[in-house]
C-alpha cells in the first residue's frame, strides 16, 4: 500500500478531527484500534471514541494544523499544532481533572500512524505537556 493510500486516510483523521466529526473520526480507524496520549492507550473502538469526546469537552474548537506529514511504508509521521480553549474539564496524566480555565492553548505536537489496511490501526501523539500546563495556568509542584 504505502504512498497516497496511507496519507489519504490520515489527511481524513484530521479533517474528521477539526471537524469534530466522531463517525467520521472513527471511520478511519479500524475494527480493534488504540490511541495512545500522555495518559496511556485506549483500546477498541469504545475507547478511542471516548478518548477523542473527552478532549472536545475539554477543547470544544480545538483544531490542528499540520505542517508536515513523512510517510514511511504503512506509517506516517505528522507534525504541527493543536489550538484549542479550555473551556470543559480536562483529565491529566495524574488521575487530576483541570476544570475550564477559560485559556487559549497552542501545543506543538507529533502523531505517528500505524496503518492497516487504509485505516489507522494505532495512532500516537505526542505533546510536551509542561507546556501545556503552563498555557493554562497551572501551579507546578516545587
Amino acid at each position: 500500500m504505502g504512498g497516497l493510500a496511507v496519507v489519504d486516510v490520515v489527511d481524513r483523521y484530521f479533517g474528521a478531527y477539526n471537524a469534530h466529526d466522531l463517525d467520521a473520526l472513527m471511520g478511519c480507524y479500524c475494527s480493534q484500534p488504540v490511541a495512545v496520549g500522555p495518559g496511556g492507550p485506549a483500546r477498541g473502538r469504545s475507547d478511542v471514541a471516548s478518548y477523542h469526546t473527552l478532549l472536545w469537552q475539554a477543547f470544544p474548537d480545538a483544531r490542528v494544523t499540520v505542517w508536515q506529514k513523512i510517510v514511511k511504508d504503512e506509517a506516517v509521521a505528522a507534525v504541527g499544532v493543536g489550538i484549542g480553549t479550555h473551556t470543559g474539564p480536562f483529565p491529566l496524566t495524574t488521575g487530576e481533572v483541570v476544570e475550564a480555565t477559560g485559556r487559549r492553548v497552542s501545543v506543538r505536537c507529533c502523531w505517528i500512524f500505524e496503518i492497516e489496511g487504509c485505516l489507522i490501526a494505532c495512532s500516537e501523539v505526542f505533546y510536551d505537556q509542561l507546556e501545556l500546563c503552563i498555557q493554562l495556568g497551572l501551579r507546578l509542584p516545587a
